[in-house]
Formats: structure tokens, sequence, C-alpha cells
């Protein structure tokens, strides 16, 4: 196979991998506390269990999304109890974030989840050597720029 056929058959690789996890983001999963809740939810609750204390900027930053779309999935997941706001004792004007009871239990699950579904992956990822991690790292940092320079143009 051509070089430039290998480019092309990576591109249509990842742009299935893409439409795929579009797909999954639209699908509500119930992690053990009788609320369903979507990819965004989720992973936004498992930032916030690794990182206890984060606050919406920090969490804006990790997702790669504006204050304003972490602000209304942290509204959703408040309500439903899984979260809990409280004032940074340092900054009064900082409100950073913890899991409450339930998302605890939603967080746990979700890692349960992670491992079921992630271990192909990691023992893939475990035979291969530190080089070719970081090749696959730069490969997507570099994916990544290009999404945020195409985002960025569309502005």
């Amino acid at each position: 196979m051509l070089k430039v056929d290998k480019i092309q058959n990576f591109k249509e690789t990842f742009l299935r991998l893409i439409n795929k996890f579009k797909i999954l983001e639209k699908i509500p999963i119930d992690h053990g506390t009788g609320h369903l809740l979507y990819a965004s939810e989720i992973n936004t609750l498992e930032i916030i269990g690794k990182l206890p204390g984060i606050n919406i900027t920090e969490l804006s930053k990790r997702k790669g999304v504006t204050k304003g779309a972490v602000s209304q999935i942290v509204t959703k997941l408040e309500k439903k109890q899984l979260i809990i706001k409280f004032k940074d004792p340092e900054n009064e004007k900082v409100v950073l974030l913890r899991l409450g009871k339930k998302g605890k239990i939603a967080f746990r699950n979700h890692e349960k989840f992670h491992e079921k579904y992630d271990s192909a992956i990691i023992e893939k990822l475990n035979e291969m050597s530190v080089e070719q991690i970081a090749f696959l790292t730069n490969t997507f940092g570099i994916l990544e720029e290009t999404m945020d320079h195409y985002l960025n143009d569309l502005k």
C-alpha cells in the first residue's frame, strides 16, 4: 500500500471513530444512581471525581469546551445531586466542585465501565514502547491543534 493510501486510510479510520463517539454521546447510561447521564455529564463527573475542588475555569480547559457549556452541565449534575458546589475558602468569588454521595456511586461505576471496555486498549498500549506511545500522543496533539485552528477559522 502506498503512503498516500495509508494516510487516506488513517483519515477515514479517524473520521469513523469520531462518528462513533458522536453516537455514544447521544446514548444516556444509568451509572447506578437512577439518573440517565450523557457522556458529557459522566465525563464531567469523572474529572470532578479525580480532581475534587476543581473550579469551572479549570474544568472547561480540561474538557476543551467553554465555561458556559461547563456551567450548564454542572447545573444539571447539581440538580441530580451528583455534585456539590462550595466556595473557595481563599477566594469567595470562586466556586469549587466535588462529588456528592450519588456522584461518588456514579464515578465508581463509571470507572468499572472503563475497566471493562478499555482493557483491550490498555493491553495494546502496554505492549507498546514509550516511544510508540509518545508518537500516538503527539499525533493526537497534532489532530487537536488542527481542530482548534479549524474551529477558530469558523468563528
